[in-house]
């Protein structure tokens, strides 16, 4: 398997997604990813790789070299959330934590982006442009 370059973002991402799914599927974090197919690790494999997937910051190759696996093993695990959601009530249930982790998500992302241009040595119009701007791009991806 070819190694993907690893970003500080992604790593972020990872650990958040680990920490979720595994304490929801009662898996330990740092044998999620080895070789087992005990059904709760591949419950636990397929949420994160399903939260991993959510936002299209990352790659499907990006998600496989964080996960250790391929693409085609990440379009799969989320082809099999998606699909137990629907008729698992435990699946239902993570992906309403994934849903409402994601949302706050968002929200600090936005906050600390704020404050950043806020507290910046810019000029005050310029700063006014900047937030304008940042709301205004969040409101076209919440029209979507």
């Amino acid at each position: 398997m070819r190694e993907v370059t690893r970003s500080v973002y992604a790593k972020k991402k990872l650990a958040r997604a680990k920490k979720i799914c595994c304490d929801f599927w009662g898996v330990d974090p740092e044998t999620v990813f080895d070789k087992n197919r005990e059904r709760t690790r591949m419950n636990a494999k397929h949420s994160i790789r399903y939260m991993l997937s959510l936002g299209n910051n990352l790659s499907l190759a990006q998600i496989g070299g964080l996960t250790n696996c391929d693409h085609s093993n990440v379009v799969h695990s989320k082809s099999v959330f998606l699909n137990m959601v629907d008729v698992d009530g435990d699946f239902a249930a993570m992906n309403r934590v994934i849903l409402s982790s994601e949302k706050l998500s968002e929200k600090e992302a936005l906050r600390s982006s704020i404050s950043n241009i806020i507290f910046s040595e810019m000029l005050p119009m310029k700063q006014v442009d900047l937030i304008y701007e940042l709301i205004k791009t969040k409101e076209t991806d919440a029209d979507r």
